[in-house]
């Protein structure tokens, strides 16, 4: 069983990971019938009715159908919910949608950078100060502060989502905290692009504090741009 389903999160996780990141990575293509309770129940190693709750957990994401003596049929992608976070973490090696979660965040992050600007509290501003000043203080002790890096640089997106004073942006920041997480650790592993980005990210900063809303906007579409060179580099495509 650990071996099929890994040693992290509760058992029924374990399930709901496994047969999801298999749904959306093409294992289990559109339309096609997963194996019934029993074959999965012996290859997992869990209970028929562990399988079966992970199984109505996927269809609440949109992922299945499953129906009584009729079995369980992966449904077309135009069903699932994509907005879920668990969905979007399933999707984390699929360069596409890491492509268009970057283009998401360009439609969003800079309008609320520019909000941020004209409304962030003088916590939300230490709160980012303070994210700013662990990524310059990482910065410094790469690559072995890889982690801590990007940890702090994800802390200040999120939290200039959060200042942005629109509750709709910030549920959305929680719901492409995976996108954001992936961009950053792929920036961070570029020759010289911490270099180039701490900067902006203290331009970001500055604007925010000081009430400029149009420079807060740009930083942020820079920023954001840097990162989507870097995936692109990281995981090269073929132009549809």
């Amino acid at each position: 069983m650990s071996g099929a389903l890994g040693k992290h999160r509760t058992m029924h996780g374990q399930v709901v990971e496994w047969l999801g990141s298999r749904i959306v990575t093409g294992v289990y293509p559109e339309n096609s019938q997963l194996p019934n309770e029993s074959e999965l129940s012996a290859q997992l190693g869990v209970s028929r009715g562990g399988v079966r709750e992970a199984v109505k957990a996927l269809a609440a994401k949109g992922l299945v159908d499953p129906r009584p003596r009729i079995g369980t049929r992966v449904l077309p992608r135009s069903a699932w919910n994509l907005m879920d976070r668990e969905v979007i973490g399933w999707h984390s090696t699929d360069s596409a949608f890491v492509r268009d979660l970057l283009e998401l965040r360009l439609m969003v992050e800079p309008g609320a950078a520019r909000l941020a600007a004209q409304r962030a509290d003088p916590a939300q501003i230490a709160a980012m100060t303070q994210a700013y000043e662990a990524m310059a203080e990482a910065a410094a002790r790469l690559p072995e502060a890889a982690e801590e890096f990007v940890a702090a640089d994800l802390t200040f997106h999120l939290t200039l989502l959060r200042a942005s004073g629109n509750q709709l942006v910030e549920q959305l920041g929680r719901l492409l905290e995976i996108g954001l997480l992936h961009g950053l650790e792929a920036t961070s592993e570029l020759p010289g692009s911490i270099e180039r980005t701490l900067p902006m990210h203290r331009a970001v900063l500055d604007a925010v504090r000081r009430g400029r809303p149009e420079a807060a906007a740009r930083t942020s579409r820079l920023l954001i741009d840097t990162t989507a060179t870097a995936m692109a580099t990281r995981h090269p495509q073929k132009e549809s």
